[in-house]
């Protein structure tokens, strides 16, 4: 690889990290809380699980295409996110 590569693939990633993408992890991609409200605007696989976090207890996960998409959140975002009851939207494992 030549550092032509290396500097095409860096600008890359700060485009993604600029839109919002923290992350890619195998079929994970780990995305900052206002893109993720954008996301679920679109039809897929809702989830939300608590997390052993004091700072960022809950992780909505959101499954399109084989791909899933994971905000991390506190009580106050998840509310304003989804309103209502935060123990209805809890995934039980």
């Amino acid at each position: 690889m030549d550092i032509k590569a290396i500097e095409e693939y860096v600008q890359a990633v700060r485009l993604a990290q600029k839109s919002g993408i923290l992350g890619v992890y195998n079929d994970r991609i780990h995305v900052r809380y206002q893109l993720f409200e954008e996301l679920i605007n679109e039809q897929g696989n809702l989830e939300v699980v608590k997390r052993d976090c004091s700072e960022y207890p809950f992780e909505a996960t959101f499954t399109k295409n084989g791909l899933t998409y994971l905000s991390l959140h506190t009580e106050e975002e998840i509310k304003n996110i989804f309103g209502g009851n935060i123990d209805e939207l809890i995934t039980r494992n």
